[in-house]
């Protein structure tokens, strides 16, 4: 991947890649237990979940074969159906505009936009871009059937994104990120610099902003090989960098619900309650001889809601809103003729119709 060319229609036809042969799928060839695998899952969910970072190393390159092969990749970026934002590049730790790799199609009065410059895409990798996949379990078989077992499973949404980053190149910068990661290796390798939280177990609200990170030294720094799993909890600092290989990866995020939410909801049912709808009084804001009336109906506040509110009505509610909300949507696939070259380790000099004059950079 890191000596990723342009785009170019084969003249002859190519067996469909794996992704074409997946419809049939109902049954994930991985789950939690796989995935962890040598860890037991009580053992991750006593020591490691929420708690700290766990690096499986297996020493296994094909052991996600079966849920992404790293060969289909090239066909996924080319296929016209993956539109922005289900295709993204990212460097310096920002992404970038859809307008620099992506095009508009018109057909009669319709407009399609989005549509990857498969082209330029390639040369914004070369440079030392990263493409990223959002979502990719809504369009690949395997890992939708995962994410939705997952979820089944844990009561709390799953996703999938890929990421491919060419060799020799920067990842994104220190980050954290709002919800459980778990990083599987599929090709390449990629260095990781972890970093302790600023913020612990933030919530999906409190999301990173560059004042966050102040340049302290990582607290474990680990290089992933294909086959490699990595589970960070939310709110772990992060950054990445590739040597001479490329790297690609899925990250599986899951966004927790959290005892704030349940919270939310028992103080929306203050809303109910006529008392509570009332106004406060004129000038509780500026007014510092109101704070001890304010203090008062906040407290009655609390005391009617613990009175009117049927907390197992509430919890009940809660949790069938949560199970509603899961809905598994088989993702969808399609064929491609499309041929990328994205498995050399390093970069190969540009084609004669690509100008070579501009120097590689490093990448986010």
């Amino acid at each position: 991947m890191s000596g990723w060319l342009f785009c170019r229609r084969n003249d002859t036809v190519r067996d469909p890649p794996s992704y074409c042969r997946q419809t049939a799928m109902t049954v994930s060839p991985f789950n939690l237990e796989s995935l962890l695998s040598p860890i037991q899952t009580g053992d991750f969910f006593s020591g490691y979940w929420e708690r700290q970072p766990l690096f499986v190393r297996r020493q296994q390159p094909n052991f996600y074969e079966r849920l992404m092969p790293a060969s289909d990749l090239e066909g996924i970026i080319s296929d016209s159906d993956g539109r922005y934002p289900a295709i993204r590049l990212a460097k310096g730790g920002a992404y970038f505009a859809p307008e620099v790799y992506t095009h508009t199609v018109k057909h009669g009065d319709e407009s399609f936009v989005g549509i990857p410059d498969v082209k330029k895409i390639s040369e914004e990798y070369r440079r030392g871009a990263t493409i990223a996949l959002p979502v990719i379990h809504r369009r690949w078989k395997a890992l939708g059937v995962l994410c939705d077992q997952l979820q089944a499973g844990l009561d709390h949404p799953v996703h999938a994104n890929v990421y491919i980053t060419p060799g020799n190149a920067e990842g994104f910068t220190p980050h954290y990120d709002v919800h459980e990661v778990f990083v599987l290796q599929i090709a390449g390798k990629k260095r990781w610099s972890i970093y302790a939280p600023v913020i612990e177990l933030p919530h999906r609200s409190q999301r990173f902003t560059p004042q966050a990170y102040s340049g302290q030294a990582p607290i474990k720094e680990i290089e992933m090989s294909a086959g490699d799993l990595l589970y960070l909890p939310r709110g772990f600092l992060h950054s990445t960098t590739t040597s001479d290989s490329f790297s690609a990866h899925v990250t599986i995020g899951i966004t927790v619900f959290t005892g704030a939410d349940l919270l939310k909801d028992y103080v929306q049912n203050a809303i109910v309650d006529t008392e509570q709808r009332r106004a406060l009084p004129p000038g509780f804001a500026s007014r510092s001889d109101l704070n001890t009336s304010l203090k008062e109906k906040l407290i009655q506040a609390l005391h009617r809601l613990q009175e009117t509110t049927d907390v197992d009505e509430l919890i009940e509610s809660f949790r069938s809103r949560v199970r509603a909300a899961h809905v598994p949507r088989p993702p969808r696939s399609k064929p491609t003729s499309w041929s990328l070259r994205l498995t050399r380790s390093s970069s190969p000099r540009p084609p004669n119709d690509i100008s070579s004059s501009t120097k590689a950079g490093r990448h986010s």
